[in-house]
């Protein structure tokens, strides 16, 4: 820095000397006294370019030169005429007040470019502050405008209410030593709270909001102190501190905002959850409790055709104490995105008949009857987890149906995608309930006394949409409800690795079949 302060007086005496050669080149074609112009030229360039400490040398240089080569007896100081003497006069009257002008513009004009620079600097940052998703985020960029605004490295600490502790973003050239940090960390533990006067010599600024008086929400740590900063810098880092205080309260509340939603949100989900299988887990556990315990007291009198009623009756309850606790398992796989799918060819007509012959006793009083077409090409999907599909559907019918309504089930392909759909007699669904029906803890209003947690069709979804298919419901003509979902047409080739075959080839395919 002071090496570049003298070049600049070098620099203006190199100009003077230029000005000098070409004042003696054109002496014998000019008066002494219109070569003054030419140094008066120089030194409002020297005022412009270096200042005014180089412009008041080169001033007085021009003077001393100006009598020195070109005011007669050349090479000397002495004046054959006292005339000259009043131009020497006017001539460093001029040049002072011109070099003085200039460089107070000059002057004026580095400020207003330097003010123009931090205002920017100071939108910019407000503008990222609207963007920062967390804590850390926020002292990097922090980080980054402030070292960017007083033109040296700075730390922003901010304290982590979660760890009770402080988060820091330290550069990779930073100047923090460990034994600062230490100081820092002791500081944010005992709640102490620096001084918040910010002057030359300040090394260590707190963070404050509005809502946290008693205690500091982090600090900036400049090592090298702020003694290069001028009073527009620091009024400029004030506003940044203020603004940066304003971002890590506001960015701490919304923390605090969002950890309550989501606490509060959970403990909803898990009333909903335990109100929900409380039921239901309480119902088929009282039964096979009460038809064991008549076995046990029947003893050695017991009747071999009420033994096995009342088996029977366990083994129901089993099988649906089975599936509601499956349905809570397969719902956390499903959220968690461990549902795994293996993909192979499937026969549409295979799964429907698995799904049907499960539920053999409760279709004796129903008629079943299916629309499949001889040339419905497979489909690719995972048979276990689309026959708990079908099955899922399937026992959603026996709840909100009539025991003696008959069922439907409907093949179609168009477009690479097969559509099964499942037809009911009940009452139908709702238009307006039709998109909720497919969320968690979710039942029919039209029968609340019907079983289940409300996950069947929730499951469902996740199912359907882990195969790259759709689900939905739509309104039976003549009265009812029909559930229908897509999945991929199975081909070969994308087993294998292959490219998948088109709609044109699939068709030419069924065509030639």
């Amino acid at each position: 820095m002071m090496n570049q302060s003298k070049m600049r007086y070098v620099y203006a005496l190199i100009i003077v000397g230029g000005a000098t050669v070409l004042a003696r080149l054109l002496l014998p074609h000019f008066a002494p006294a219109n070569l003054v112009m030419i140094y008066l030229l120089a030194v409002v360039l020297i005022s412009s370019k270096f200042g005014r400490g180089p412009a008041v040398v080169a001033s007085l240089v021009s003077v001393c030169i100006f009598d020195f080569f070109c005011i007669e007896p050349y090479l000397t100081f002495a004046v054959s005429d006292s005339q000259y003497l009043l131009t020497f006069g006017v001539m460093l009257t001029t040049a002072l007040v011109i070099s003085n002008l200039t460089a107070t513009a000059q002057e004026q004009a580095d400020r207003a470019t330097k003010k123009e620079q931090q205002t920017a600097l100071l939108y910019s940052f407000s503008r990222e502050l609207a963007d920062v998703p967390n804590l850390c985020a926020l002292a990097e960029m922090a980080r980054r405008h402030i070292s960017q605004l007083i033109d040296t490295n700075a730390e922003v600490i901010i304290s982590d209410p979660a760890r009770e502790s402080f988060s820091t973003t330290v550069s990779t050239k930073s100047s923090l030593a460990q034994a600062d940090r230490d100081l820092i960390e002791q500081a944010f533990s005992e709640a102490k709270e620096p001084d918040f006067k910010i002057s030359h010599s300040t090394k260590v600024i707190p963070l404050k909001g509005s809502a946290s008086a008693a205690r500091v929400l982090g600090i900036v740590v400049v090592p090298q102190s702020l003694s290069k900063c001028d009073s527009e810098q620091l009024k400029t880092l004030e506003a940044f501190i203020n603004q940066l205080a304003t971002a890590c309260e506001r960015t701490r509340l919304s923390s605090e905002n969002e950890q309550a939603r989501v606490q509060v949100k959970s403990e909803q989900l898990r009333s909903s959850l335990l109100s929900s299988i409380s039921h239901d887990l309480r119902t088929p556990l009282a039964t096979i409790t009460g038809a064991a315990s008549g076995i046990m007291e029947a003893g050695a009198g017991v009747n071999l055709a009420e033994c096995r009623e009342l088996a029977t009756e366990i083994f129901n309850e089993s099988r649906r104490l089975n599936r509601l606790v499956g349905n809570l398992l397969d719902m956390t796989r499903v959220e968690s995105g461990a549902l795994e799918i293996h993909k192979e060819p499937q026969p549409v007509d295979e799964i429907i008949g698995s799904a049907i012959s499960y539920f053999f006793e409760q279709l004796e009083s129903r008629a079943v009857e299916t629309e499949i077409p001889d040339d419905l090409p497979m489909i690719s999907g995972d048979a276990v987890l689309i026959q708990q599909l079908l099955i899922n559907l399937m026992e959603n019918a026996f709840k909100y149906t009539p025991p003696d309504s008959p069922l439907l089930f409907k093949a179609t392909c168009d477009a690479g995608f097969v559509t099964i759909e499942l037809s009911d007699r009940g009452p139908g669904i709702p238009e307006e309930f039709r998109n909720q029906i497919f969320q968690k803890f979710v039942r029919a209003t039209n029968k609340t006394s019907a079983s289940g947690a409300g996950l069947g069709l929730a499951i469902c979804q996740g199912i359907v949409e882990a195969h790259g298919g759709k689900l939905g419901v739509k309104e039976r003509a003549g009265g009812g409800a029909t559930f229908w979902f897509t999945l991929p047409v199975c081909d070969s080739r994308s087993i294998s690795g292959e490219p998948p075959k088109t709609d044109s080839a699939l068709e030419a395919q069924r065509q030639n079949a």
